[in-house]
Order: structure tokens, then C-alpha cells, then sequence
């Protein structure tokens, strides 16, 4: 049985090409371009200076990172070690007798001074650790706590889609469909445009549309994006197509994806010692367990989800300004959301799943994302901004089509294969 798998890419020009390797799958394969990130070409305006091979340079060290399986691993472990060790407290102190528990309350107050002093340096210790895990966002300048490098999300992120792509193999569309054609085109385009951003300009962008009703798409740390047809169905022009594609771009590029997964740690690393006083000072199982499953839920619905929200907003923000560099009709970002806002029930958040096109609506405060209607009044409130930088690009493009200036650029093609 024959299956055709199609996306487009960075291609930079033929003295930047590094390597070119074909990983194999049964059911797909992708030729992927790389590019030695010293080559003079990767140096738009300057932005990267020229550094001869030759130089050596004193560095500091960089903090260590945390592998992701291993974090994998560790967060259910240690909420696990954090419940037995408070159960097992609880029952040994059931099973203390009278004497013994006064002995060690007293212990506890003749030492109390040694236990402040030890908890006051272990949250001391804590501190630094996060601190010096503590980068800024690219382009807003937010503080954020990372606990991955960009190479380990891009390994993490290849194998999710694999596993993406295995389970859609069949369903890829080829390259010469109209949505393929449009994604590419688009795609192109904002790259073009933005090649002055190395987080942008470097990437290795992949575009795969996914013949499924499902109305949505998302980006992995690898710059792969995965785009559904019921999404396509949905995007009336080029418009639309660019300010879905740049929201995407935009949580590659400010690493959200890392972001997320390192905020989730550390929510989950603070909640260990409440969770080991829970079961530790309840004294039944039952009410124990209840109150774990509530503490969850406050973390989730306080600072998980409107961290996520923020997030989303964030690569809105910049999302419109990638598309506004492009020349692209910015107000057509505003008029998608409008339209999606009025297609869902009154005070409800349509959330679209990622697989077998399930639906459920929730509201927005229990969403990952914010509602459609408030995406639409966050883009109106920045829509003045987005297009004075459309119009000043536009005497750009203008003056260099005058002149017959050619820029250097990067181009996105689309391609298929054919496997057995």
C-alpha cells in the first residue's frame, strides 16, 4: 500500500546546506535540511557577528538542565514518595504511645531553632536553583523559569510527532492539494519577512495538513506544525491562513511548549510538602484522598490554566506582528475570531481535541485557551499598532520592487514521498 506524506521547510540557499538525511518510517518520510548555525548566510543585518573559528573565549558555566525523561519519571514518583511518607507518618504516630509522642513534640521545640534554620537554606537553596533557571521571553521581555535546552524539547518534540504522524500516515495530504499549496505559499511568505528573527530565520519549519474534520492546529518545539483540514475549511484567504500560522510560529519560537512543561514541575514540586501534610495530619484515607484530589484541582484552575492562557495571548500578541511584517490583512485575525465566537454557544469555550474530532464545551476559566470572543477584543485592542507596522512595510517592499533590490531569503517547498 502506497501513502503520501507532504510538508514544506526551510530551504536556505545551496552554499548553507549542511547535510541533507531521509529518516524512514513505514508509513511516511521526510527529507530534512540542516544548517551550520556559523555559516555567514544565517547573519541577517549584521545581527550575528562574524567570530573566526579560531578564537577561543573564556565562557561561565551554564546552568544544568534537567532531561525531560527523567523529569517524566520523577514527577509521579515524587508525588508518590510525598503521599507514602505522610501516610506512613500519620500511622506511625497513631501507633505511638503517649509517652513517646511527648517526648518527641519536646524534641521538636528544644531543636526548633536548627529545623527553621535548615527549612530557611533548603527554601534559600530553592531559590537560587530557580533563579538561575530564570530566562527572559523573547520580544516581551517576561520573566520565565525553564527547566529544558532547546535541543532536548527539539528531541522530546520529534518523537510526539512520529507519533503523531503514525497515527495520521494515511490521512497526510499531498503536496499538490489547494491547502497544501496555500499553507506553503503563506508560509513562505512570513518567512521571507521575518528573517531578521534568528529564532524565526534558523528553524527547520515543517507544515503537514491532515485530511480530518477536526478544527485545529498546533506546533511542536521543532518547528513541525500540524494543521487539520477542518481547519482549512474554516480560513476564508491568506489572511486567515497567516494569522493561524504565525500564532503557531510564535509558540515555537518563544519555546512554550518547554515553558508549560517547566512551569508544571515546579507547580508540582511545591505541592509536595502540602501534600505530604494532608496525608499526614488527616487522619482517615477517605478525606485524605478527597482533599489531594482538590488541591489538585485548585492548582490546575488557579495557576495552571491561566498560565496557559497567558501564553496563548502572548503568541496572539506576537503571532500579529509576525503577520504584520508579512503585509498580510491584520484585521482578518480579528474577523476569524469573530466568526468563531459567534458559531459557539453564548459563555462557552468551544475545545477542540486533537484527536477523533471530539468536541466539549467548557467555560473559558477551565479552558487552556482563552474564548473566542476575548481573543477578538485583545487583537482590536493592539490592531492600531499591527497596522502602522504593515504600512511601514510596506513602503519597504515597495521602494525594494522599485529599485529591483533582491533580498536573501529563505524559501519553503513542498514535497512528497512515496513508501512502501
Amino acid at each position: 500500500m502506497l501513502t503520501s506524506a507532504a510538508a514544506w521547510r526551510i530551504r536556505l540557499p545551496p552554499n548553507t546546506y549542511l547535510q541533507q538525511f531521509m529518516n524512514v518510517k513505514k508509513y511516511y518520510s521526510f527529507n530534512k535540511f540542516t544548517t551550520a548555525r556559523g555559516s555567514t548566510d544565517l547573519r541577517p543585518n549584521k545581527l550575528w557577528p562574524k567570530v573566526s573559528s579560531s578564537t577561543r573565549n573564556i565562557q561561565t558555566s551554564r546552568p544544568q538542565y534537567v532531561n525531560p525523561v527523567l523529569m517524566a519519571v520523577l514527577r509521579p514518583l515524587s508525588k508518590f514518595m510525598a503521599v507514602l511518607v505522610g501516610r506512613g507518618f500519620r500511622k506511625w504516630w497513631q501507633n505511638l504511645p503517649a509517652k513517646k509522642r511527648q517526648l518527641f513534640i519536646q524534641h521538636l521545640r528544644r531543636n526548633r531553632v536548627r529545623y527553621i534554620l535548615g527549612s530557611g537554606l533548603a527554601l534559600f537553596a530553592g531559590h537560587c536553583y530557580y533563579e538561575s533557571h530564570v530566562t527572559l521571553a523573547l520580544f516581551t521581555g517576561r520573566r520565565r523559569f525553564s527547566l529544558f535546552t532547546s535541543d532536548q524539547l527539539t528531541a522530546l518534540a520529534k518523537t510526539l510527532y512520529e507519533v503523531e504522524m503514525e497515527a495520521y500516515g494515511d490521512l497526510i495530504l499531498p503536496y499538490s492539494h489547494p491547502y497544501t499549496v496555500q499553507v506553503s505559499r503563506v508560509g513562505n511568505h512570513l518567512l521571507q519577512a521575518n528573517k531578521t528573527i534568528p529564532q524565526l530565520y534558523t528553524k527547520a519549519w515543517t507544515v503537514t495538513v491532515i485530511d480530518h474534520p477536526t478544527v485545529n492546529c498546533f506546533v511542536l518545539p521543532s518547528g513541525d506544525i500540524i494543521m487539520f483540514k477542518g481547519m482549512m475549511d474554516l480560513l476564508e484567504n491568506d489572511d486567515q491562513v497567516a494569522a493561524v500560522l504565525s500564532h503557531e510560529m510564535s509558540h515555537a519560537i518563544l519555546e512554550h511548549a518547554g515553558e508549560t512543561l517547566s512551569h508544571g514541575y515546579l507547580l508540582d514540586m511545591l505541592i509536595l510538602l502540602p501534600l505530604a501534610f494532608i496525608w499526614a495530619f488527616i487522619p482517615s484515607d477517605g478525606i485524605a484522598a478527597i482533599t489531594h484530589w482538590f488541591l489538585n484541582k485548585v492548582v490546575n484552575i488557579f495557576l495552571k490554566l491561566p498560565y496557559s492562557r497567558t501564553l496563548e495571548n502572548e503568541a496572539d500578541t506576537v503571532g500579529l506582528r509576525l503577520a504584520a511584517k508579512a503585509c498580510y490583512d491584520v484585521r482578518e485575525a480579528s474577523a476569524f475570531w469573530g466568526k468563531m465566537s459567534i458559531a459557539e454557544p453564548q459563555g462557552k469555550h468551544k475545545l477542540m481535541a486533537m484527536q477523533d474530532g471530539n468536541t466539549s464545551e467548557l467555560p473559558t476559566w477551565l479552558s487552556t485557551h482563552p474564548s473566542n470572543k476575548d481573543r477578538q477584543l485583545m487583537l482590536d485592542s493592539q490592531m492600531d499598532q499591527a497596522l502602522a507596522i504593515r504600512e511601514a512595510n510596506k513602503v519597504t517592499y515597495t521602494l525594494s520592487t522599485i529599485i529591483g533590490l533582491k533580498l536573501p531569503s529563505l524559501h519553503l517547498e513542498c514535497t512528497a514521498m512515496t513508501t512502501d
